[in-house]
Order: C-alpha cells, then sequence, then structure tokens
C-alpha cells in the first residue's frame, strides 16, 4: 500500500518512528475501507491518505492509539541481578546459630539486644545485633520464613550485596528509631523481625521507584499493586499484641520502601557489578560481626 496515485490529492495524517508503527496505525485506515501510503521523509515514516478523507480518518488513527497506548504491555523493569541462594541461605543459617549460642550462653542476649539505655550509654551496635537474637523456637521459625522468601525476592531484583546491606540498615535504623522515641519507658527488643519487615519494604517500594524512573507510559497498576500488596502483606504479618514490638514493624517496613524505591529511581542496582555487589555482602558479615565484638567487650 505504499505507492502513490500522482492526480489525486493526499494528506499526512502522521509521523512515526518506524515502518511498523507507521503500518499499524494504518489498520484503522484500511477499517475505515480507505487505502493508505507510507512515506519516508527525513528518517520519519508518514501516514498518507487521501486528502478528501484525512480528518475523519486521523480521528479515527488517534482514537485507536489512545485506547490501545497500554498495548502490549509495557511492564517495569524488574530485572533479576542475583538468584544465586546461598547468600540468604547463609545469613539465615547464621541466625540459626546465634539461637543455639544464646541457648548455650544467656548472657549474649543481654549483651546484644536492643535497648533505649543502653544506646542512651553510646552502645550503638545494639541496634545490630538485636537482630541476630531471638526470644525462643517459635520466633525464630517465623523470621527464618520471613527471611528466606522476602530477603531472596529482594536480592532477585537488586542483587543479593546491595539487598541485604539496605535490609541491615533498615532493620537498624529501625530500632534506633523505635527504641530513642520511646523516652518516656524502659524499653528492649530482639529478633530479626525488623530484617523481614525491612525486606518486605524493599519489595514493595522498588517497583515505585522503577515506576517513577521509567521513561515510557507505564500503567499504575504495574507498581500499585506490588506495593499496596506488601502493604497487605505488612498489615497481615506485622501486628500483633504484647510482646510483638509492631512500632518497630512499621519502622522497618517504612525504611525498607523508601531505600527499596530510592536504589530502583536511582538504578543504582544496575549500576553495580559482582564485584561490587560481593563487597557489599562483605560488608554486611563484618558489619556484624564487629557489632558483636563490641558487644562483648573483646575490642
Amino acid at each position: 500500500m505504499e505507492e502513490e496515485t500522482e492526480d489525486e490529492k493526499l494528506a499526512i495524517i502522521g509521523s512515526y518512528a518506524s515502518a511498523r508503527m507507521a503500518h499499524e496505525a494504518g489498520l484503522s485506515v484500511l477499517a475505515c475501507g480507505q487505502p493508505y501510503w507510507v512515506r519516508i521523509v527525513e528518517g520519519r515514516y508518514l501516514l498518507v491518505v487521501l486528502g478528501e478523507d484525512a480528518r475523519r480518518l486521523k480521528r479515527e488513527v488517534d482514537e485507536t492509539e489512545a485506547k490501545n497506548r497500554f498495548w502490549p504491555p509495557r511492564g517495569l523493569d524488574l530485572s533479576a541481578p542475583s538468584t544465586a541462594k546461598w547468600p540468604t541461605a547463609g545469613l539465615v543459617g547464621l541466625l540459626v546459630v546465634m539461637f543455639a549460642l544464646q541457648n548455650e550462653f544467656p548472657a549474649l542476649a543481654d549483651a546484644g539486644l536492643n535497648s533505649r539505655e543502653g544506646l542512651i550509654a553510646g552502645e550503638w551496635w545494639r541496634v545490630l545485633t538485636a537482630v541476630s537474637l531471638h526470644a525462643d523456637v517459635g520466633h525464630l521459625a517465623g523470621n527464618l520464613m520471613g527471611l528466606s522468601l522476602f530477603a531472596y525476592l529482594s536480592c532477585r531484583y537488586m542483587g543479593s550485596g546491595l539487598a541485604w546491606t539496605l535490609v541491615l540498615l533498615s532493620a537498624g535504623l529501625a530500632n534506633l528509631s523505635n527504641a530513642l522515641l520511646r523516652a518516656s519507658e524502659s524499653f528492649s527488643s530482639l529478633g530479626a523481625s525488623t530484617a523481614v519487615f525491612a525486606a518486605l519494604g524493599l519489595l514493595a517500594g522498588y517497583p515505585v521507584g522503577s515506576y517513577l524512573r521509567a521513561r515510557v507510559e507505564i500503567q499504575t497498576r504495574d507498581w500499585l499493586v506490588p506495593f499496596f500488596g506488601g502493604c497487605v502483606a505488612f498489615a497481615w504479618m506485622g501486628g500483633g499484641e504484647f510482646p510483638t514490638d509492631v512500632a518497630g514493624h512499621v519502622w522497618s517496613f517504612g525504611y525498607g520502601s523508601l531505600f527499596g524505591a530510592v536504589a530502583a529511581w536511582s538504578g543504582l542496582s544496575k549500576r553495580l557489578g559482582k564485584v561490587a555487589q560481593g563487597g557489599l555482602l562483605a560488608l554486611v558479615g563484618l558489619g556484624l560481626l564487629l557489632s558483636w565484638l563490641l558487644a562483648l567487650g573483646t575490642i
């Protein structure tokens, strides 16, 4: 349909970046029972029709393009930088080892739990050591399940090193905020639940950041559904009665959502190579080790 009759008056009703896009638009013209032509001018593909029908056909093309602006669906760029399971398995295994040591040496709980009094005294490492302590087997089992799922999926989004760094950072900030803002009471807490909900927050916030970073029009559901799905999951699992530390869960989910959105919006996860990801993962391990050495007074 690219041939043109010289004695007929023609009109341009569209300009496209590729021949495929021009011919797809031309389908609306054919649907109206009219012919069309495609001309190439200065690298653009022009959709040409008979002049007497140009206004009506342009309206049909525009209406069709408006209806199909989300087709085919354009998904968010949620690539999987890392599918390795060993970083998550290793850190989850560390919690099991710490629980066994905690049962063997009960003094570990006092040395490492998060407390307002300890933080005021300058014992900052408690916000990290508390993540590796648990009250009982049920407490440990629930957190292991949550981390195995949410932390691993976060690693699939942004790589193991960055994901675990943000999980630990969010959990530490949540413990710090939770303890210092309870100035009127004696407060202490322990457990990896802050890490669990930090990882869930990363999963909820990452699609939001990807949406803000996107250069093309994306359906709202591509980021809104994952975000509210994370909020629903948090509401379902993050609440409870005493001794559940609901405030700590809220803080960790909030920090995780924020950091997940920033990581996606900045494109940081895509700029970090394997060496950088491995370096961040090593820093996570060193940070926990240093915190415990300080807690035990060995350095």
